[in-house]
């Protein structure tokens, strides 16, 4: 009996873990703009984000994912609320 509670507990655990998982590929499979200048360390929702008014280059959009680990950007702190909340849009 208490392996077949032992076994339950770890399916459970591992359908939770897994459920995470795939909530933080579909964060990072979303698109987000970046101003392709080589000191712009910030990563943007929108196109229209006010961090981006003074980007000399021009705007491209990639993946949060490559944003981050390619470019090594962090979220823009005018949208820091967005990601916070999940209101994101694709």
């Amino acid at each position: 009996m208490k392996t077949i509670v032992l076994i339950l507990l770890m399916l459970l655990s591992y359908s939770m873990y897994s459920q995470e998982q795939k909530k933080e590929k579909k964060k990072d499979d979303i698109r987000v703009f970046i101003c392709n200048t080589m000191t712009s360390k910030k990563y943007h929702y929108k196109e229209d984000c006010k961090g981006l008014t003074k980007c000399n280059d021009t705007i491209v959009k990639v993946t949060r994912r490559k944003a981050k680990n390619t470019f090594g950007r962090k979220v823009c702190g005018y949208e820091t609320y967005i990601e916070s909340s999940g209101k994101y849009k694709n």
